[in-house]
C-alpha cells in the first residue's frame, strides 16, 4: 500500500519494544463492508488499519481483541448507555479518552478531522470536533514520548 498521510508510522514503527502490528488487506476490506457500506474507507484510515490496526503503540484499542470487535462494541455501548443509534459511517480510532471515544466519519475525504464522543451524548448534539486529523494525532503523541512526556 503507498503511505501518503502516515509516513511517520513508518519512520517509527517501534518505540520503546513497542512495535505496531498491522492487518492485511483483505480484513481492511472485511471492515469496509461492515462500517462504510462497501464503500472504500478514507486513505488515512486505510493507512492506520495496514501499519497497525492490530495494535498502534500511539492509539489505545481498549481490551478488544480486533477493530471488528471494537467498532461492534463501542456501538453497542452507544445504544445500550445512552440509547443513541449513529446512522452516519463512522470509525472508532482511539479511546483513550476516559470513555468519550475518538472517532472519524467516512463520509469526509481522505484525511478527515477527528471527533470525540460527547459527554452525555444526545441525537442531537452527540460530539466535538478536536481540531486535527489523525496524522497530527499520531505525530503529537510521538513527539511527546520523544521530548520524554506521556504520549496519552
Amino acid at each position: 500500500m503507498d503511505i501518503q498521510y502516515l509516513n511517520i508510522l513508518l519512520k517509527y514503527p517501534e518505540i520503546d519494544g513497542d512495535t505496531n502490528k498491522g492487518m492485511p488487506e483483505s480484513d481492511i476490506i472485511l471492515l469496509e463492508q461492515t462500517y462504510n457500506k462497501g464503500n472504500s474507507f478514507p486513505k488515512v484510515l486505510k493507512e492506520l488499519l495496514f501499519l497497525a490496526g492490530n495494535y498502534c503503540y500511539a492509539l489505545d484499542y481498549g481490551i478488544y481483541d480486533s477493530q471488528n470487535e471494537m467498532q461492534r462494541e463501542e456501538r453497542l455501548e452507544l445504544l445500550d448507555v445512552y440509547n443513541l443509534l449513529i446512522s452516519r459511517s463512522l470509525f472508532f480510532i482511539c479511546l483513550a479518552s476516559h470513555g468519550l471515544p475518538v472517532f472519524m466519519f467516512l463520509d469526509e475525504g481522505d484525511n478527515p478531522p477527528l471527533n470525540q464522543l460527547a459527554n452525555n451524548p444526545v441525537p442531537e448534539k452527540y460530539f466535538n470536533s478536536v481540531n486535527g486529523t489523525l496524522p497530527m494525532l499520531i505525530e503529537g503523541r510521538i513527539r511527546n514520548h520523544i521530548k520524554g512526556f506521556n504520549m496519552f
